[in-house]
Formats: C-alpha cells, structure tokens, sequence
C-alpha cells in the first residue's frame, strides 16, 4: 500500500529522474577518472624512476665501454706485434740458413775444391730456442784426405756442436774413382 502520491507531471519526474541518475553516475565517472589519473601518475612515476637509474647505469657504464674499446685495439695490437715477432723470427732463421750455406762453402773451398756438397737437410727438434737441429749433408770428394779436411775445416768454424762422418764409400765420377760420405752436423 502506498502512503504518498506523486501528483508531478511526468515531463518533471522524467527530469529528476536523468538528474539523479546524472548525479548516480557522474560519481562512478569521477572515481573511475581519479583511479585513472592515479593509476597514469603512478605509472610515470615508475617510468621516471627507471629513466633516472637507466641515466645513472649509462654514466657507469661508459668508462667499461671505453675499457671495452681500449682492450679490443690493445688485443689488435697485440696480434700485429705477434705477427711482426713471427716475421722477425723467420727472418732470423732464414739469416741463419744463410750463414750455415756460408759457414759450408768456406769449409769446401778449405778443401781446393775437392769436395762437393749434393745435397743437405735440416731436422729441427723443437720449435724453442733451445732446441737442437741436425744437418745433414752428403756428397762426393775426391779422397778420403779430402773428406777428412771438409770435416776439420767445419769442426774449426765451432760452429757446429758436433760432427759425425756417418758413412764414406766408392764412387765413380766420370772415368774417376771417387769417394760419397754423408755426415751430421748438430748444433
């Protein structure tokens, strides 16, 4: 049973009707506005947090990058010293080949030129400085006299560790006797 009666128009009742209805939901609107605007400045606030330690990790991080770059041209560097050492050391090497051939031909012309060198071979035993090579040469003389100057004429030169007349035998040159020997030269 209803206790009052609304005698308003409708045209009336259907205006307070929207206004209160306005009212209902312009308060949710502006709660839902205020947790947005609240949720955005949070979310800024994050942002700019992260942007401030994302500054401060950069202003750390430059002199590792400069280290980085530092490290990358001192390790080219490096490697170009490695590859003029090697050069250097193969130059080296090759210099003493060549005073070897020298240290031989002075040893053969010792000899009158009774001997002759055929052929000869370097044996390395290690790749240090250190290690012990062996050169072996074999070849044809004259006599077993001319043989034996070849051999003191190298033992002379001291350049040599040691010497060894591995083998000597009969040959023919032409219409001439003559004598091979192969010997090692250590040093």
């Amino acid at each position: 049973m209803k206790t009052h009666l609304n005698l308003m128009p409708m045209r009336y009742r259907r205006g307070q009707l929207i206004r209160r209805r306005l009212k209902q939901w312009s308060v949710w609107w502006l709660l839902a506005a205020g947790c947005t605007v609240l949720l955005g400045w949070t979310q800024w606030s994050q942002y700019q947090a992260g942007a401030a330690k994302l500054a401060s990790l950069r202003v750390h991080y430059e002199p590792l990058e400069a280290m980085k770059e530092d490290v990358s041209g001192l390790q080219e560097k490096i490697g170009a010293l490695q590859r003029r050492e090697s050069l250097a050391l193969s130059l080296a090497d090759e210099r003493s080949m060549l005073g070897l051939v020298g240290l031989l031909s002075q040893a053969r012309q010792a000899c009158d030129g009774r001997v002759s060198i055929g052929s000869l071979s370097l044996n390395r035993s290690g790749e240090s400085q250190s290690a012990m090579s062996v050169l072996t040469l074999s070849g044809v003389a004259v006599d077993d006299l001319a043989v034996a100057r070849f051999t003191t004429a190298l033992r002379e030169a001291k350049a040599f560790i040691g010497i060894d007349l591995k083998s000597t035998g009969n040959a023919t040159v032409g219409d001439m006797p003559a004598r091979t020997y192969t010997m090692e030269c250590t040093f």
